[in-house]
C-alpha cells in the first residue's frame, strides 16, 4: 500500500503538469520507476499499468485547436509490417476527470506520409472532406479534458516509440483561468467553454510568469483525490468480478480502459506450490499481454523478473493458443509470469488489434496444478496444453533480454 500511494501522488504530480490546456505538454505518465538521462524517476503507475506500453498524456479543452507531430521509427510505405496497427498506437480524446473516451484515432487508421511524419489536428471542428496524406482530425467536445497516448511495444528489444510533440494553434488566449485548471474542473469548463461572455471574462486576468502553487497544487490534490477514491474502488472491483480467485473474465469491452480493446480481469490466490495455467485463443486479436499487478492494481518489477508476458514474447502452441503459466515460484516453463514473490494479486488482460466485427474473438481458460505437475502438462501429448517447446528455454537470457529491452525503452 506504501508503494502504491507513492506511485500515485507522483502520478498527481504529473498531472499538476497538465493542468493549463492552453500551454500543452505530451508527458509519459503510468511509468515504473527507471533512470533517464542520468535521472532517476520515481515510479507513476496506476491502475493496472500496461509494461508494454508507452503512455503520454496532455491536457486539452474543448474550446481550443491543437496540433501534434508525430513520425514512426523505421517507416517503409511499401513494408506493412512497419506501419502502425490498432494493436499499438491509439489517440483518444477524454473526458471528465474519470477520463471517458469520446473520440479515438488508432494507428491503422492514422494517414502517415511516405517519411513517416504525420500530423493530427483535435479541435472542436470537424474533419475536412478530403485531408491531405499525413493530415488527421479527431473533434473533440465541449468537456475535453485529457488527450490520451498510447503505444503499445510487444518486442521491447526492437521496436521503437514514435515521437511526438503537440502545440496549441488557435483558441482562448493565456489566462490563469486556464493556468490553474479551470476548464478541468467538472461542469465549470465546460460551461465556460460553451459561453462566450464566460470565456472572455475568464480570460481578462491573464496567466501569471509563474503557475499559484498554492491554489493549482490544492486543485490538482482535490481532482485527484475525487478520481482516486473512485477510480481505484472501480478498477479494484474489476478485478473481483468474477467472484472468485483464479478465474478471469471472458474479454470484454470495459468502458473504464480504452474503448478499443477487450479485458480479461480477476485475481489470483496461489499457495506457494500451486500455479495457475491459463489458455489463451487470441482469436482474431493481434495483441495481448498477461500482466500480474498487486492488490492496488499495479505491476511489481517488469525489469528484472518476468512479471508480464505478451504475444511476441510468449512461445505459441500448435494449434495458435498460448499457454501462459502464473505462479510465485519457477514452474520449469519458457511462458512463466512470476507473481513477483506474491501469493494473492490481480490480473488484467488486453487484447488490442480486435476488428470490432470479428467473429473469431478472443478467449481465456484458466485451472490450477500443482507446480510439480507443469512439466509434465505441456510434455502430454493428450493434454490441450501440449508444447514440449516450452522446457526448451534459458531464465537467464531471458531475464537479460527483458533488462535490455526495458532500458532501451528508457533512453531511446
Amino acid at each position: 500500500l506504501n508503494e502504491a500511494a507513492t506511485e500515485f501522488a507522483n502520478q498527481s504530480a504529473t498531472e499538476f503538469l497538465l493542468l493549463n490546456s492552453n500551454d500543452p505538454k505530451l508527458l509519459l505518465q503510468v511509468n515504473p520507476p527507471h533512470s533517464w538521462n542520468g535521472q532517476d524517476a520515481g515510479g507513476t503507475r496506476i491502475w493496472y499499468d500496461n509494461p508494454d506500453t508507452v503512455y503520454r498524456f496532455t491536457g486539452i479543452n474543448g474550446a481550443s485547436t491543437y496540433k501534434i507531430e508525430g513520425k514512426v521509427a523505421g517507416y517503409d510505405p511499401a513494408d506493412p509490417s512497419t506501419h502502425p496497427t490498432s494493436a499499438n498506437a491509439n489517440f483518444s480524446v477524454l473526458t471528465g476527470i474519470n477520463g471517458v473516451t469520446a473520440a479515438n484515432l488508432n494507428g491503422e487508421e492514422l494517414s502517415i506520409r511516405d517519411d513517416g511524419t504525420f500530423t493530427i489536428v483535435v479541435s472542436p471542428d470537424a474533419a475536412p472532406a478530403n485531408p491531405e496524406q499525413g493530415m488527421n482530425y479527431i473533434q473533440a467536445p465541449a468537456n475535453s479534458t485529457i488527450l490520451a497516448t498510447r503505444n503499445t511495444l510487444g518486442d521491447w528489444n526492437t521496436e521503437t516509440p514514435m515521437t511526438l510533440t503537440i502545440e496549441k494553434t488557435a483558441g482562448p488566449p493565456s489566462s490563469l483561468f486556464s493556468q490553474i485548471g479551470g476548464f478541468a474542473i467538472p461542469v465549470i469548463g465546460e460551461a465556460v467553454v460553451k459561453n462566450p461572455l464566460l470565456m472572455s471574462l475568464v480570460s481578462i486576468v491573464p496567466a501569471f510568469d509563474k503557475a499559484p502553487l498554492l491554489l493549482s497544487s490544492t486543485e490538482t490534490a482535490l481532482l485527484m483525490l475525487v478520481t482516486g477514491i473512485n477510480g481505484e474502488n472501480t478498477y479494484m472491483s474489476v478485478a473481483t468480478a468474477t467472484g472468485q480467485p483464479n478465474v478471469l473474465s471472458q474479454p470484454q469491452h470495459n468502458a473504464q480502459f480504452l474503448s478499443t480493446q477487450l479485458q480479461s480481469a480477476g485475481y489470483f490466490q496461489l499457495k506457494d506450490d500451486e500455479a495457475m495455467i491459463i489458455t489463451v485463443d487470441p482469436g482474431d486479436a493481434e495483441y495481448f499481454v498477461v500482466p500480474v499487478t498487486n492488490d492496488w492494481t499495479i505491476t511489481n518489477d517488469t525489469r528484472n523478473q518476468q512479471t508480464s508476458l505478451n504475444n511476441s514474447q510468449a512461445i505459441k502452441n500448435a494449434d495458435g493458443t498460448y499457454t501462459i503459466v502464473v505462479s510465485k515460484n519457477d514452474p520449469g516453463v519458457a511462458n512463466w509470469v512470476s507473481t513477483g514473490g506474491l501469493n494473492q494479486g490481480t490480473i488484467s488482460m488486453r487484447f488490442q488489434g480486435v476488428d470490432p466485427d470479428a467473429t473469431n474473438n478472443p478467449t481465456v481458460t484458466t485451472r490450477v496444478v500443482k507446480l510439480s505437475e507443469v512439466e509434465s502438462i505441456v510434455s502430454d501429448p493428450s493434454d490441450p496444453n501440449y508444447n514440449p517447446e516450452q522446457l526448451n528455454y534459458d531464465r537467464d537470457q531471458q531475464i537479460a533480454e527483458r533488462q535490455a529491452g526495458y532500458d532501451r525503452r528508457y533512453t531511446v
